[in-house]
């Protein structure tokens, strides 16, 4: 008997028609998770099990509705019911808490959101003609949708924080940033990720780099840190340049959203204000998912269609980063792996 038949035998296979209902109804899955998420229900469980009619009465929201709700969720293993009609936190539950480290409580209510749902279901269009699927929803490109809903683009900017949280401690314990003086973070949001890196590393400085909508909530996150001596903030067009005098320039799930087309501007405009300031031994460091080869489950793969949902973007393979690197003048020299599904991936202007 092979090996991968030994396996099915050892481990049954789901039944594939209930397999394949669950996936087509997935979409019930996290429109229920979004509403829990957003009325913040685990909040209300992390004393304990608790019974609906309390849950329900606390949130002024129908008891049998919410029921049916946690009952679908303890299912997938979110909750989980201990007694008849009374609920409890599983691991993933905690997660969904505010009042937590690590929380994806705000994750949950970007990627689940019904805007999202609105959009997924015009994803035919895209299959079709591989153009970003909220062009065709909305009829303009992403984010010139988001800077008209105040709603959509605050709860954008929270997952980006949270995405941001979920990445940067491992990154800290997997890339040494010491041995730089100034980082550029380049679209930086709110500064979470630059704000954690200098307060591991007290001798580096900081430009947080991003749109001028964005540039209060950095420069506040920056005062609150402490970091006003160290860092600022600056704001343009990263397809038109960014600041020089760093000697790294990094970006966080930012080349991601473009295509090669509109990526390749950026990471050049990177390599040149390394060279015109002087840093031709500096770095261009990304934080991004690395896309694997084959049948490996993995974030990405998810991510990916996200990012063509939206921007209009891709995830990337090792390959695909080394040959964007090259037509940008720069050079892929390392991919550090983490113990989150982000990699830090490193290159260097690509002649001496």
């Amino acid at each position: 008997m092979s090996e991968a038949a030994k396996s099915t035998q050892n481990h049954p296979q789901p039944d594939p028609a209930q397999q394949l209902m669950q996936f087509g109804g997935g979409y019930v899955i996290s429109a229920v998770l979004w509403t829990i998420a957003e009325l913040n229900i685990a909040d209300l469980l992390k004393s304990g099990p608790r019974p609906v009619s309390e849950l329900a009465k606390e949130r002024q929201i129908n008891e049998d509705a919410l029921y049916r709700s946690l009952r679908l969720l303890a299912m997938v293993g979110v909750f989980a019911e201990t007694q008849p009609r009374h609920f409890t936190l599983t691991p993933a539950a905690e997660l969904l808490r505010t009042d937590v480290k690590g929380s994806l409580r705000d994750m949950v209510v970007w990627i689940a959101d019904p805007m999202h749902l609105r959009v997924a279901s015009d994803w035919l269009h895209s299959v079709k003609t591989g153009q970003p699927t909220v062009e065709h929803t909305f009829g303009k490109p992403a984010f010139d949708y988001f800077a008209e809903q105040p709603v959509e683009f605050d709860r954008f900017h929270r997952a980006m924080t949270t995405m941001s949280a979920m990445a940067i401690y491992p990154v800290l314990e997997a890339y040494d940033f010491s041995s730089y003086s100034n980082i550029v973070d380049v679209a930086g949001g709110h500064g979470f990720v630059l704000c954690e890196i200098l307060r591991k590393h007290p001798k580096v400085s900081g430009v947080l780099f991003d749109i001028a909508e964005v540039k209060k909530g950095g420069d506040e996150r920056i005062a609150d840190c402490g970091l006003d001596s160290r860092c600022r903030t600056a704001s343009g067009d990263f397809f038109e340049s960014v600041p020089e005098g760093g000697d790294l320039y990094l970006m966080k799930n930012i080349i991601h959203d473009w295509d090669d087309d509109k990526a390749l501007p950026i990471l050049r405009n990177c390599r040149k204000a390394l060279e015109d300031g002087g840093k031709k031994n500096g770095k261009v460091v990304l934080l991004e998912l690395v896309m694997p080869e084959g049948n490996t489950p993995h974030l990405a793969k998810i991510l990916d269609i996200e990012m063509l949902f939206f921007p209009g973007g891709r995830e990337r393979t090792e390959k695909q980063y080394a040959e964007l690197f090259a037509k940008a003048g720069l050079r892929l020299t390392r991919i550090v792996p983490t113990k989150s599904p982000y990699s830090v991936i490193e290159a260097e202007v690509g002649y001496k």
